[in-house]
């Protein structure tokens, strides 16, 4: 795992085509801008449950 910080209005892009953008930020919240490739699906990790014995199919965030 790496970890970095950023202010708001920088990024970090992953693998050349992931775009995280730190919005903005206060004392219990972190606003995150997810962009991918067209087609591309983003999950949050919450919803995908790992340890479950039945497969989750889960619903892709909007934009």
């Amino acid at each position: 795992m790496k970890v970095i910080s950023r202010k708001v209005g920088e990024r970090v892009v992953i693998d050349g085509h992931i775009t995280v953008t730190v919005k903005s930020v206060d004392s219990h919240e972190i606003v995150l801008a997810i962009e991918s490739a067209h087609g591309q699906p983003r999950y949050r990790e919450e919803i995908i449950s790992l340890g479950d014995s039945q497969p989750v199919s889960p619903a892709p965030l909007s934009r």
